[in-house]
């Protein structure tokens, strides 16, 4: 199989014919965001409620209104007194509406009715529902968890909208990473045996899926051309019990400080990518079922033949300068200064040598703003949940004791207890990294916990016990 970029569809969506327009739509995208950014959109738990509602396959047939839910409870029950009604009524509304009039998430089979109200919102549930659950069977909460229900419950959710089944099996975004679906699958249905559990912290387990998800498809497209040697590549993390955050830890210069650089180029690599999935395979009309990554489109490119390649880099060349000609009225080229060659392939050092133009021209024209704002979705999220100032030291990615705890149930699952080597290890499998000061400190925060168990001081001989 080869592979060829196809310069007229390049040239078509691009808008090369007039002003270039970047991030055009494609079938299949790889981010939600829009270069425009609006803060005011942004709500996780409308997000929440439309995840669970796509994933279960369901749809609310309405918002559902706090008077109309109250008058429907009501309705439902005979008064002897017609004071008693507006008792009850007051009753119904302090045990399950918060001052919001939102309902109190009491109950899994509650978070279906989270209103979800903005686009946005609803562009990331179906975002997230595409990368982290897949194509996988429907879910939902079981039926039979109802049973346990008081009478004052069961009468709510009997005067909640009934809801309807909808098909939403149609994809609108790319799994770049599926053994991240994968974890994500695999703690979220553990997650769902535990209904309390479940109600409270489904919330935490989507929204850090999210940064996950996010924050390695920008490593991996960082990498480009190269291999990828190791599939996952976690983050350092620093924790809020830690008194010392200084610059000269590898957490402040491996952590946001470095995350920080790369989410900002992903735009670039969005646009890139695009462009060379205009392509189709061997030189004809097929296209690929699914978009390419840096890394598989090098495999393709290195095991055409050496005629290929060389057609392939004139396609390149001729992108290379359609680009720079179409876009030099504002762009000052001058100052990009050389690219150097990374690759032993000229065509993948072509490639590269894009790569630095696109981003160049983002970051030296009015362009700059649609550059910056689309990232700026992602950078909010991370704001609001995991970074903190700390002083001198800037932002950084912070773990609070609320995460630590719940992350460490999530990996101890069902067992009595685990070797907290194994804890450490299990973090790193889901991206996340701890450098020796911020080990020590979580260890002691285990340990006034009274959740460690020592066999002798070896750090092989710890276990951190399960908890409720």
């Amino acid at each position: 199989m080869g592979y060829f970029i196809n310069l007229e569809k390049i040239c078509e969506q691009f808008k090369f014919e007039t002003s270039i327009k970047h991030n055009p739509k494609t079938e299949l995208e790889f981010l939600p965001y829009t270069t425009k950014f609006k803060e005011t959109q942004y709500s996780f738990r409308e997000v929440v409620g439309e995840f669970l509602r796509l994933i279960g396959q369901k749809k609310l047939p309405e918002a559902v209104d706090a008077e109309k839910l109250l008058a429907n409870v009501l309705d439902s029950i005979t008064f002897e007194h017609p004071n008693q009604r507006g008792e009850f009524k007051q009753m119904v509304k302090t045990l399950f509406l918060d001052q919001n009039d939102q309902l109190y998430l009491f109950h899994p089979q509650t978070l279906y009715y989270i209103n979800t109200v903005e686009n946005e919102n609803k562009k990331l549930a179906l975002f997230l529902c595409n990368v982290l659950w897949g194509g996988r069977n429907a879910w939902s909460v079981d039926s039979e968890i109802q049973n346990d229900f008081n009478l004052m419950s069961a009468l709510l959710f009997r005067s909640l909208p009934e809801l309807i089944d909808a098909d939403h099996s149609s994809t609108s975004y790319a799994v770049m990473l599926p053994e991240i679906s994968d974890l994500f699958v695999q703690d979220f249905q553990w997650l769902a045996t535990k209904n309390e559990l479940f109600t409270q912290q489904v919330e935490k387990i989507i929204s850090y899926y999210y940064f996950f998800y996010v924050t390695q498809f920008a490593i991996r497209n960082e990498a480009m051309f190269e291999p990828v040697k190791q599939g996952i590549r976690p983050i350092y993390f620093t924790f809020e019990d830690e008194e010392r955050l200084s610059k000269t830890r590898v957490s402040y210069e491996y952590g946001w400080k470095n995350m920080e650089k790369i989410i900002g180029r992903i735009f670039t690599h969005i646009n890139l990518l695009k462009m060379l999935n205009f392509a189709t395979v061997d030189n004809k009309n097929a296209t690929f079922n699914k978009p390419l990554s840096y890394q598989e489109i090098a495999v393709l490119i290195r095991h055409m033949t050496v005629e290929e390649q060389v057609k392939l880099e004139q396609e390149i060349d001729q992108l290379i300068n359609d680009y720079q000609q179409k876009l030099s009225g504002d762009s000052k080229w001058l100052l990009m200064g050389t690219v150097p060659d990374l690759y032993d392939l000229s065509v993948l050092n072509k490639l590269n040598h894009l790569f630095r133009m696109v981003d160049h021209q983002f970051n030296q024209t009015s362009r700059s703003k649609p550059y910056n704002e689309y990232k700026q979705w992602f950078v909010h999220f991370c704001q609001n949940t995991f970074l903190k100032s700390r002083g001198r030291s800037g932002k950084m990615l912070i773990l609070d004791t609320d995460y630590l705890l719940f992350m460490t149930k999530m990996m101890i699952k069902d067992e009595s207890k685990i070797r907290l080597k194994k804890l450490f290890n299990e973090f790193e499998t889901r991206g996340m990294i701890f450098d020796r000061d911020t080990q020590t400190a979580i260890v002691n925060y285990y340990e006034k916990l009274n959740l460690l168990e020592k066999k002798s001081d070896s750090g092989d001989a710890i276990y951190v016990k399960a908890f409720l």
